[in-house]
């Protein structure tokens, strides 16, 4: 093989992969095949399962061309020197582009069939057939989960680049290119059986952590699947499923960067002087669910740690503004204002009060104590 021919073949594979599994940079191109067809494919909101029907018959359809393209590229390009080479290889030449060509017709004939009796053939058709309790079968189990996919409270996470997890009222879907599984919450366990943690960074010591649930159905037939999500989504998922969901006992969360440091603050804080008041707000002005808990009041010294004077600009100053947060929303104010590259520094800086503007420094911050008017 020539060198022109291995650069073809080497640029020609990574192309695929990004046909396959799209990066992020052509998602936000938008050459995907989801938005190159949106025309053909139409919208999840407005027909789900149809939308899904046409999306894994295309996606098949385009990645069974894909062999065939090459062989018809290296031919146009290469005059396809290996047909007329040494025998086995010849032989070996010919039978791929047979398989390629024969991918091609056979996976039109496929969708054909797919299509017959409004799609009533299609995978996704004979799954949903299977939940089905009236005489109309899959079709009303589909306008159901158009239905509840059209509501404002449902699901939609991203898992990766061609994976999708959809948590409606009461369906568990997941979509990947070629399938899509369904699970109906009434009759599904979920287990969270496996985690994983990846470095990000090995300079900074961050880590993701990935956890596998495993979704499994009574119903007969309905095959059990995985879903694997970052930990950090799994109260939002949890929150949307009305079925318990079980974890091993050996699987422990990792707490997020912000988690850790609002622990941090809190102990901190609580080394503070307290700060007595009868003017509290009824609740967190940033959550609205907590009760106010702490104040910002003065009590920083105007030097740095050599014991020098620092500069008026550079001085924390008294905040006038009543007891209005709760010290979990104020810590993660105070997070959010630092250099995201110098997180072990965090609690030596200042942040500026959410209302007034006040610089403040962590041993500005007290908890209050409510004393009677």
């Amino acid at each position: 093989m020539s060198d022109s021919e291995l650069v073809f073949t080497f640029f020609y594979i990574l192309l695929c992969m990004c046909i396959f599994y799209p990066p992020t940079e052509f998602i936000t191109l938008g050459l995907t095949i989801e938005n190159l067809f949106a025309n053909l494919l139409g919208t999840e909101e407005v027909e789900f399962i149809r939308y899904h029907q046409r999306r894994t018959s295309l996606t098949l359809f385009i990645h069974s061309c894909l062999p065939a393209l090459y062989f018809l590229v290296h031919y146009l390009q290469f005059n396809d020197q290996y047909a007329t080479g040494d025998q086995m290889t010849a032989v070996t030449w010919r039978i791929a582009q047979k398989f390629s060509i024969l991918a091609v017709l056979i996976t039109p004939a496929i969708i054909v069939y797919w299509m017959q009796h409004d799609w009533s053939n299609h995978p996704i058709s004979k799954m949903l057939n299977k939940f089905a309790n009236s005489a109309r079968g899959y079709a009303s189990v589909a306008e159901d989960i158009g239905v509840e996919f059209r509501r404002q409270d449902v699901l939609n996470m991203k898992i990766n680049s061609i994976t999708s997890l959809i948590a409606t009222e009461n369906w568990i879907i997941k979509t990947t290119p070629y399938i899509v599984y369904f699970a109906h919450q009434s009759d599904t366990t979920l287990n969270v059986n496996k985690s994983e943690t990846f470095t990000i960074a090995e300079d900074t010591n961050d880590s993701i952590q990935i956890i596998n649930i495993s979704v499994k159905s009574t119903r007969p037939g309905i095959g059990e699947f995985q879903i694997r999500i970052n930990a950090l989504d799994f109260r939002n998922l949890q929150d949307r499923i009305s079925r318990p969901i079980t974890i091993a006992s050996n699987i422990q969360f990792h707490q997020s960067i912000i988690d850790r440091f609002i622990e941090v603050f809190k102990a901190q804080v609580a080394l503070n002087p307290v700060f007595r008041t009868n003017q509290v707000a009824d609740s967190c002005f940033a959550c609205m669910l907590a009760e106010p808990n702490i104040k910002l009041h003065k009590q920083c010294l105007d030097v740095n740690e050599n014991g020098d004077a620092i500069p008026e600009d550079q001085r924390c100053r008294n905040c006038y503004c009543r007891p209005m947060w709760c010290v979990d929303c104020l810590a993660r104010w105070f997070a959010s204002r630092q250099n995201e590259f110098e997180k072990e520094v965090w609690l030596e800086k200042k942040c500026s009060c959410p209302l007034c503007r006040a610089p403040f420094c962590m041993l500005d911050v007290c908890y209050i104590e409510k004393i009677e008017s």
